[in-house]
């Protein structure tokens, strides 16, 4: 399992859909199968990341689970 920190990976606001494009064609390039994306002190995530986000995630050969997701945030990611 590979455990991922987002605010050290990319920052406390998630913004671009770059950024997560970005870092799931690093996820992609892993020889583990299992990712865990840490959402850790994030303070915003915009509505273009999290669209992106679920693409990706839909699209990935991985494993992705999202852990500790700011309140406000869980119910977007679902």
């Amino acid at each position: 399992m590979y455990y991922v920190l987002m605010r050290r990976e990319i920052s406390k606001y998630l913004i671009t859909a770059i950024s997560c494009r970005h870092l799931f064609n690093k996820i992609e390039g892993l020889e583990d199968n299992e990712v865990k994306l840490d959402f850790s002190l994030i303070y915003y995530i915009s509505n273009e990341f999290i669209e992106t986000y679920q693409t990706c995630k839909a699209l990935s050969t991985k494993n992705v689970i999202a852990v500790n997701l700011p309140y406000y945030f869980r119910n977007k990611f679902s």
